[in-house]
């Protein structure tokens, strides 16, 4: 029996329908997978499930073999190729290692979880254009429903720690915790509400929220990092009343500050904590971390690599620990840490492929003036900014880490393409 042409046109109707179900399913299962990649890299950091981090290789094959179809954009390409000469720069440095096997390995590690997540981070945008940075919102959930269960329950046991005290809730530190909370806060912009005035209510209380936790981390370098982001983006997105707003706010503390000996005090206390002075305890990683990138030259003494004389010879209390026979060392300055492991050229590299992500999103910006490519300005300088004092840059262990590409990898896929 020959078909007719109405049998012909309904089967037709059909398939397209089965192909559009089954590749909204798949968009579906990523956003799914993607959001809870981060979530499962956040475990990082608690002791008690930190096993549950270790799938990450898994979801590194499913991003690369998911990206791959992107890889037609000239924009990831150069991006990537970026991002792999540090990566392949980081595996030469094996040669002069002292610990070359770790060095290798840690330099393959760089390369494959970076070019997974920022191929993952580009698909992201492509399939979800509206929602830009929408995959950090379960997580910045999460770590609020965590908080709140700390503070009500006072568990863990030791969930307000740290030097000075702040809130820790089951994270290893609390400057770790702030970090998450920074870096996440971004996503509670894409709330997936239709409703406008739903989406700015809750976009509102979830703010007051992220920041009222933020405050009790007693995370000075996120606190910073969120101070210099609501000044810059009002300024940036020309929102006058808003900026009018946070300056009145700030003028209001500071008048507190001068005209209140008991707000003075709690300021003081917040301020320095246990320290004479700021920073005192960060002043004697940064000295050693400076020495030791003296010693990494041009080279570098190694991926991975920790400087074991400034140890030896510094009579200060260096935060460090053995991994085996590998000495890891707290460095705090990204870019000190990077001359130390992989030397001038090491940074060089690396700067590079941050510095593209900079030309993409402010070049769009001024093109369009648009207030997602002035946040996402704000989230990159936030980043950078918070890794010359927490040192995570070369970390490929950190939590922060993953984050950083995620957001590149949505950079790239929103602004490439207006360039």
């Amino acid at each position: 029996m020959i078909p007719t042409t109405n049998t012909l046109v309904k089967k037709e109707a059909r398939l397209k329908r089965l192909v559009k179900y089954n590749s909204n399913l798949n968009k579906k299962i990523f956003g799914i997978t993607f959001s809870l990649f981060f979530i499962l890299a956040a475990t990082r950091s608690i002791d008690q499930i930190k096993w549950l981090s270790y799938s990450a290789p898994a979801f590194y094959l499913f991003f690369l073999i998911v990206g791959y179809k992107e890889l037609k954009s000239k924009e990831l390409w150069f991006s990537l190729l970026l991002i792999a000469f540090f990566g392949f720069w980081a595996m030469i440095t094996a040669l002069w290692s002292p610990y070359p096997r770790e060095t290798f390995v840690r330099s393959f590690v760089f390369i494959v979880s970076s070019w997974g997540i920022i191929m993952a981070g580009f698909y992201w945008v492509k399939n979800f254009s509206k929602n830009e940075l929408g995959f950090l919102i379960p997580l910045n959930i999460l770590l609020l429903i965590a908080s709140v269960f700390s503070l009500m329950t006072q568990l863990p046991a030791d969930y307000w720690a740290g030097y000075g005290y702040g809130l820790k809730s089951f994270w290893a530190h609390q400057n770790t915790f702030a970090s998450l909370i920074i870096f996440t806060i971004p996503g509670i912009f894409f709330l997936p509400f239709k409703d406008k005035r739903i989406r700015l209510l809750v976009t509102i209380v979830l703010s007051f929220l992220n920041v009222y936790i933020l405050i009790l981390t007693h995370s000075r370098t996120s606190l910073a990092v969120l101070f210099i982001s609501v000044f810059l983006f009002p300024m940036l997105t020309k929102r006058f009343t808003l900026l009018g707003v946070v300056i009145i706010i700030f003028a209001c503390i500071t008048a507190f500050y001068f005209g209140n000996k008991d707000f003075r005090s709690i300021s003081h206390n917040y301020l320095f904590k246990t320290e004479t002075s700021l920073l005192d305890r960060k002043k004697s990683t940064i000295s050693e971390t400076y020495q030791a990138a003296g010693h990494g030259g041009w080279k570098g003494l190694g991926f991975g690599v920790s400087d074991t004389t400034v140890v030896e010879k510094s009579q200060l209390n260096l935060i460090y620990h053995f991994e085996g026979v590998r000495l890891v060392r707290e460095k705090t300055v990204s870019i000190y840490a990077l001359i130390e492991e992989t030397g001038w050229v090491g940074l060089t590299l690396f700067l590079l492929f941050v510095g593209y992500l900079f030309y993409l999103t402010i070049l769009t910006y001024l093109k369009t003036k648009g207030w997602t490519s002035a946040l996402m300005i704000c989230v990159l300088l936030g980043m950078c900014l918070h890794a010359q004092l927490e040192g995570w840059w070369p970390g490929i262990g950190s939590v922060q880490f993953p984050l950083f590409m995620g957001v590149a990898g949505a950079a790239i896929g929103k602004f490439g393409s207006s360039v």
